[in-house]
C-alpha cells in the first residue's frame, strides 16, 4: 500500500474527477442559453461543478499524504535495518 506504485492510481483518479469536472462546466455552458428565465439552475449547476473541483482537491490532499507516509514507510524500513546491524 505505501509504495510508489500507488501514486500512479490516484493520479488516474484525480484526472478522472478533473475529467468529470470538466464534462460537468461544459454540459452547463451548453444548457445556460436555454436557461434565460431561470439563471438559478445554471448558478446551480456551476456549483455543482464547484463542489466536483472539491472532491478532486481533497483527492489531491489524499495524494500529498500518501507521499509523506511512503517517505516515513521508507525511513522506518532504514532505521529498523540500522537497528538490526547493531543488535
Amino acid at each position: 500500500m505505501f509504495s510508489h506504485a500507488a501514486f500512479r492510481y490516484v493520479d488516474v483518479v484525480i484526472g478522472a474527477i478533473v475529467a468529470a469536472a470538466l464534462v460537468w462546466f461544459a454540459v452547463t455552458a451548453i444548457n445556460a442559453p436555454g436557461q434565460r428565465a431561470d439563471p438559478g439552475v445554471t448558478l446551480i449547476m456551476g456549483g455543482v461543478g464547484v463542489a466536483i473541483l472539491g472532491v478532486a482537491l481533497i483527492v489531491l490532499l489524499l495524494r500529498m499524504l500518501l507521499a509523506q507516509a511512503v517517505a516515513r514507510d521508507a525511513e522506518a524500513t532504514q532505521l529498523q535495518a540500522d537497528l538490526d546491524d547493531v543488535i
